[in-house]
């Protein structure tokens, strides 16, 4: 037996699972059948994503669309849509480009979409609109081996770490490995043609361009050819991708498919590690906002290259930078230094300039400092106001570019020095310095 063979035993959908799959799914469509009939509208539903198409690994997720007649107005369209989902499932609402209804049934979560009857994909109102024809492209575009080969294909990139086109993640979408195997026709073959690829490279299911895209990888969504389904797709993932596939294809090994939990590291380690390289550990915390993860993760992101450039700014050099989001948020960062000089060099105007004089009027008569030359331009040395990284996070932390539900910086704590080895940093710390492809570690 092959080790794709040995993992496809352990990932497809054993009878029980698919047991109470279907018998959720068929309740689910009873009761939002039941539902939509009082509308009068003429509403359809359609079940989409994985689990209409068999392409689910592990516990799916339930996707069941209410499609509406366009002659319906969108702010109808809304309203209708969350009282059937309410009625339904009595769950909570979610948004996405409209709000649509997530829940709970028969142990599945469920979401319970509405979205527009559109004739095809380039007439589409809203993003969702799309999603009926992808699953119908690819129900007509997958047969039984294929399916099988679209589970191993997921199951490598959730054990990469690249699967996921969420913010969190910034991956592959379900979809995008779904038609990496229709096109490519089986794992061995996508990672072979994916060992080959750079940044800027461009395809659809028919063609193939080794560059020219402006994204790392831009496919052509067949339903809609002017939509880039790997748009979320980051640099960085892009490029983990293209090296677990030349790893996997020079030894395939099962960690690709299911590696070990990643152990945190103990604290000396972390500390004899900033000790035998000279740098400086230095961590920001802020309070979890109570956000959905898609509206969470972009503004940590954001709030932690904001928080980058205030450091650097000042004169703090970042070497790296992780951010772990649990209970809190809590951005650690490696310095090259934690600890500068009482005195900055403040670079003034071209001594031949009208303006020099009154540089240099100013400055000896602060008593601060003495201007000089260099090549040219007067220069001072001036009393630093923040020597050290936290009171300057402290003092100038809103001046930050920061997301918008973290601008208030509520329960701000900052953590450098001895202090910074506190038991509730080794998770953030164990990102930042262990470095370690999943399947190695």
């Amino acid at each position: 037996m092959s080790l794709e063979e040995g993992v496809l035993r352990k990932i497809r959908p054993k009878d029980g699972t698919i047991r109470r799959l279907n018998e959720a799914v068929e309740q689910l469509r009873l009761l939002t059948e039941e539902s939509i009939s009082r509308s009068g509208l003429g509403l359809q539903t359609m079940l989409v994503g994985s689990v209409a198409k068999g392409t689910y690994v592990g516990e799916p997720d339930i996707d069941l669309f209410v499609l509406f007649p366009e002659s319906v107005e969108r702010k109808d369209l809304e309203k209708i849509g969350l009282r059937i989902g309410q009625e339904v499932l009595g769950g909570e609402t979610r948004y996405a480009e409209h709000p649509y209804t997530h829940g709970e049934l028969g142990g599945f979560e469920v979401d319970l979409v509405p979205c527009y009857a559109v004739p095809d994909a380039s007439k589409i109102r809203s993003a969702v609109d799309r999603t009926p024809f992808h699953t119908r492209f690819v129900l007509s575009s997958l047969d039984s081996a294929k399916r099988e080969q679209v589970l191993l294909l997921k199951q490598l990139m959730k054990g990469v770490g690249v699967y996921g086109a969420e913010a969190r993640v910034q991956g592959f979408s379900g979809y995008l490995t779904e038609l990496l195997i229709i096109k490519f026709g089986d794992l061995i073959s996508v990672l072979q043609a994916a060992s080959g690829w750079r940044p800027g490279v461009v395809m659809d299911i028919d063609t193939f361009k080794k560059t020219g895209g402006n994204a790392p990888l831009t496919f052509w969504d067949p339903v809609d050819p002017k939509r880039n389904v790997s748009s979320a797709l980051s640099l960085d993932q892009f490029c983990l991708f293209v090296h677990a596939s030349r790893e996997y294809l020079r030894e395939s090994n099962e960690r690709f498919f299911f590696p070990r939990k990643r152990p945190l590291l103990d604290l000396d380690i972390i500390d004899a590690t900033f000790r035998n390289r000279g740098t400086f550990p230095f961590v920001i915390v802020l309070d979890r906002p109570d956000l959905v993860d898609d509206n969470l993760y972009p503004q940590v992101q954001k709030s932690v290259l904001g928080f980058k450039k205030l450091l650097e700014m000042n004169d703090f050099q970042v070497l790296d930078m992780k951010y772990d989001v649990g209970k809190d948020i809590r951005m650690a960062f490696e310095l090259f230094s934690a600890d500068l000089p009482p005195s900055r060099l403040h670079q003034g105007p071209p001594a031949c300039t009208e303006n020099a004089d009154d540089f240099v009027s100013k400055w000896r008569s602060s008593g601060l400092g003495q201007p000089f030359m260099i090549d040219g331009k007067w220069m001072v040395y001036v009393k630093r106001e923040h020597r050290d990284p936290a009171t300057l996070v402290l003092a100038k932390g809103k001046e930050a570019a920061l997301g918008n539900d973290l601008r208030e910086l509520k329960g701000l704590k900052c953590f450098s020095g001895q202090n910074v080895y506190g038991t509730a940093n080794r998770r953030a710390f164990t990102l930042l310095l262990d470095k370690r492809e999943a399947w190695r570690v």
